[in-house]
């Protein structure tokens, strides 16, 4: 593409790292055409390990993450969402740039641990509590343009040339053919422990009816596909963007490791003045046709225990957003938010967000009911006592940040963790007084189906 970092940039870089007395982050922004952020990634293989890629549900943001210029690895005991907070506004100090565009520059892209107080099995040790990149490049596509940001740290003795060897691996991007490989076949499909799982959900049961407090556990479980080949990020995006309407879609390389997903559920988005939440709980399966569709659909807006553990979502939201939040409004009524196997009941919390910091809300709102129970302490507990595997990042946030505080965190449900050629997916549902365990079981079924789909296993239409 024939793109030169200005050497203006470089020794205002230089200039500045006088005053520092250290590194400094040189970050430019330039706006690319003819070209997307999904093609760049497809042609970004001599990173692979090292990328990521993040879609909204409105597809009008994506996100092409390569080439790791600084990485946040959480470590147990620490302060998570303090510690990418801290690293973000230590960066912006240190940062010189030409842009203050959103979504572009130093922004980084992570997600964290589900429950930073459990037990780290050996396929999550390498996200520890909790992984964000800084990408050395990064593609953001919006608003009709495309734009890449190069970020490069600088010390004192580096010249011009450090910047004209990095800007030659970017020709190299552009110059290499897209590698989407064929999905490989799944040989193996092994549901994972689904009568320790019955057993633990009627134990919670009998502890719900026994008490008046605890009003609802998310209990998850996971299953095993296996394949007879490495699994490719650029297929898993390509069979998202054309099986998984309505979502967000997520790809967080990690080494030979690869967490991905299509989720429904907005954790909270934030820009220079609003915050917006979205509550999503309650779920029912999709219709053949569109009367049964519609029929089923019908059905969850009237369901007495689907609409009960909405309401726990949409309390806890609208609190939580109030705490940072003025003037915060709730939609009126529940709505159905149809993805490509479920519908779900959804509303929207927004509120201006003042001094708010989008870290702070972030904590605050994790786990939400619908991924850990009501209330949030009680049902964390239960879920340690009761689950018995590792939800790593599984249902926890993850999303990107900027320098100037504006970013975006979605749930991680409907996800997977791929593990050479072996792929763990992960569904839950909650748990209410009056729920059947059989029939909880059949509903983590259905939620296995998306990413069943996305990586071409046997899709189960029964539950």
């Amino acid at each position: 593409m024939g793109l030169t970092l200005p050497i203006e940039l470089f020794e205002q870089a230089k200039r500045t790292m006088d005053s520092q007395k250290g590194q400094v982050l040189l970050s430019w922004v330039t706006e690319l055409t003819d070209i997307t952020a999904k093609q760049l990634f497809d042609q970004a293989e001599t990173f692979k390990g090292e990328r990521f890629f993040w879609q909204n549900k409105e597809q009008s943001l994506r996100l092409a993450g390569f080439g790791v210029m600084d990485q946040l690895r959480m470590e147990a005991g620490s302060d998570r969402f303090s510690a990418l907070h801290t690293r973000k506004e230590q960066v912006l100090r240190r940062t010189v740039t030409n842009s203050e565009e959103s979504a572009c520059g130093a922004v980084y892209f992570g997600g964290f641990r589900f429950d930073s107080q459990s037990d780290v099995a050996p396929e999550w040790e390498s996200f520890g509590q909790g992984l964000f990149y800084l990408p050395l490049f990064l593609v953001t596509e919006k608003e009709d343009c495309c734009y890449l940001s190069v970020n490069i740290w600088l010390s004192a003795d580096d010249e011009f040339d450090k910047i004209e060897a990095i800007m030659a691996q970017w020709e190299r991007i552009c110059d290499a053919s897209p590698g989407i490989d064929a999905t490989p076949d799944c040989i193996l499909e092994e549901r994972l422990a689904e009568d320790a799982w019955l057993a633990a959900a009627t134990d919670v049961v009998a502890l719900l009816q026994d008490t008046e407090h605890l009003q609802k556990v998310v209990l998850a479980r996971r299953m095993r596909l296996g394949f007879d080949g490495f699994l490719s990020s650029n297929r898993i995006i390509a069979n998202m963007e054309a099986q998984q309407e309505n979502s967000y879609y997520f790809v967080l390389e990690n080494g030979t490791r690869t967490f991905f997903g299509a989720t429904p559920e907005r954790l909270v988005l934030a820009d220079e003045t609003r915050m917006e939440s979205a509550c999503v709980a309650g779920s029912i399966g999709r219709g053949t046709t569109d009367a049964e569709d519609e029929t089923l659909g019908a059905m969850l807006l009237n369901d007495a225990k689907n609409l009960a553990e909405h309401h726990f979502v949409v309390e806890m939201i609208e609190e939580t957003m109030a705490r940072f939040c003025e003037d915060v409004e709730v939609s009126a009524n529940p709505e159905l938010l149809k993805n490509r196997d479920i519908q779900h009941l959804y509303m929207t919390v927004a509120g201006n967000r003042g001094s708010a910091k989008l870290l702070d809300v972030v904590r605050a709102l994790h786990p939400t009911p619908a991924l850990g129970g009501w209330p949030q302490e009680d049902a964390m507990t239960v879920i340690r006592l009761k689950e018995a595997m590792d939800r790593g990042l599984y249902g926890a946030p993850i999303g990107w940040i900027d320098a100037k505080d504006r970013g975006e965190f979605v749930v991680a449900i409907r996800s997977a963790l791929t593990v050479d050629t072996d792929a763990l997916l992960y569904a839950g549902c909650g748990i209410v007084a009056d729920s059947v365990p059989v029939d909880e079981l059949a509903e983590t079924a259905m939620k296995f189906q998306p990413m069943l789909r996305v990586l071409g296993g046997k899709v189960h239409e029964r539950s």
